[in-house]
C-alpha cells in the first residue's frame, strides 16, 4: 500500500516526507499531491517524476492506497469535511494536538486512522517518526523515512507530540547566544557560524546511542567547568520547573482536545 501514497496539505513536512520517499530512491512510490499549496506541488512533482499534483482532495484519497493528511489543525475541516474514503485505505494523520476519533469522525470514515509526528529529518531518512495507534502500513511507510516508533496509548502519543513542541525554543536558545556575541562585538556571521558548527556537533553527539541522555550530558561537563557554570546559572531549577510546567499545561490541552 506504500506505493501509491497521497498527501493533502503541501507544507513543510509534506515536503520532507515527499523528499525522503523519493530522492535518490531507485523505486520511488507514486505520489499524489492536492492542489493545496500549489507552487510547492508543482515544484515537488518537476523533481520527482514519480508525483503527480491532484485536481482536488478527493481525487488524492482516489488514487492513494495511503492518506497522509498534513494541513494545520484549524484547516482540518476545510480541507477534509466531505470526503469519501474507502474503508480499505490507510489515513495518517500528521495534525498535532486532532484525535484519532475527530479525524473519523470529520471524514466519516470506518478506514483505520493513524496518528503520527514525522519531522523535518524525514527528508534525509534519519526522522523516527512516533505514531498511535501501532499498523503495519504505517510501519512500513515511516520505516522508509528512518524508523516508525509505535506508542502504547494515545496519552503517551500526546506526551510525544509535547516533547515535539520544544524544538523552536531549542533554535531561539541559539540565536539568543549569537545576539549575546554580537552585542560584545563580535560580528554577527561569525557568530551564526561558530554557533551553527558548535551544535551541530552536539548533533553527531546524540547519534551515539549507545550512551543515554544524561551521560552524554555529563561526558560534556568537566566538575567546576565553564560549561557546568552556565548550566547551573542558567538552568537552575526555576528554569526547570517552567519548562515542566509549560510542557504540563500544553500536554492538557492536547487531552482535553482529543476529541
Amino acid at each position: 500500500m506504500t506505493d501509491r501514497v497521497g498527501i493533502i496539505g503541501v507544507g513543510e513536512i509534506a515536503r520532507a516526507i515527499v523528499e525522503g520517499l523519493c530522492a535518490g530512491v531507485d523505486d520511488p512510490p507514486e505520489i499524489f499531491l492536492s492542489p493545496r499549496g500549489a507552487n510547492a506541488a508543482a515544484e515537488m512533482s518537476r523533481r520527482f517524476s514519480s508525483v503527480r499534483v491532484c485536481a482536488d482532495n478527493q481525487d488524492v484519497v482516489d488514487r492513494a492506497a495511503v492518506v497522509i493528511v498534513a494541513v494545520r489543525p484549524a484547516d482540518r475541516d476545510e480541507a477534509l469535511g466531505g470526503l469519501a474514503v474507502a474503508a480499505d485505505k490507510v489515513v495518517v494523520s500528521a495534525m498535532a494536538g486532532v484525535g484519532v476519533d475527530e479525524v473519523r469522525r470529520i471524514l466519516g470514515t470506518e478506514a483505520p486512522v493513524v496518528r503520527s509526528i514525522p519531522l523535518p529529518a524525514a527528508r534525509e531518512r534519519k526522522s523516527v517518526t512516533v505514531i498511535y495507534p501501532s499498523h503495519p502500513v504505517a510501519t512500513e511507510l515511516f520505516d522508509r523515512l528512518g524508523g516508525a516508533l509505535p506508542a502504547t496509548d494515545e496519552d503517551s502519543f500526546n506526551v510525544f507530540s509535547a516533547m515535539t513542541a520544544t524544538i523552536t525554543s531549542h533554535y531561539r536558545y541559539l540565536v539568543t547566544i549569537t545576539e549575546w556575541a554580537a552585542r560584545q562585538g563580535v560580528p554577527a556571521d561569525d557568530a551564526d557560524r561558530y554557533v551553527r558548527g558548535l551544535f551541530q556537533a552536539v548533533g553527531r553527539a546524540l547519534g551515539d546511542e549507545s550512551r543515554p541522555l544524561p551521560r552524554i550530558a555529563a561526558d560534556h561537563e568537566t566538575p567546576n567547568g565553564t560549561n557546568q557554570r552556565i548550566r547551573t546559572a542558567w538552568f537552575d531549577a526555576a528554569n526547570a520547573g517552567a519548562l515542566n510546567e509549560a510542557l504540563d499545561a500544553l500536554l492538557a490541552d492536547f487531552k482535553s482536545s482529543r476529541g
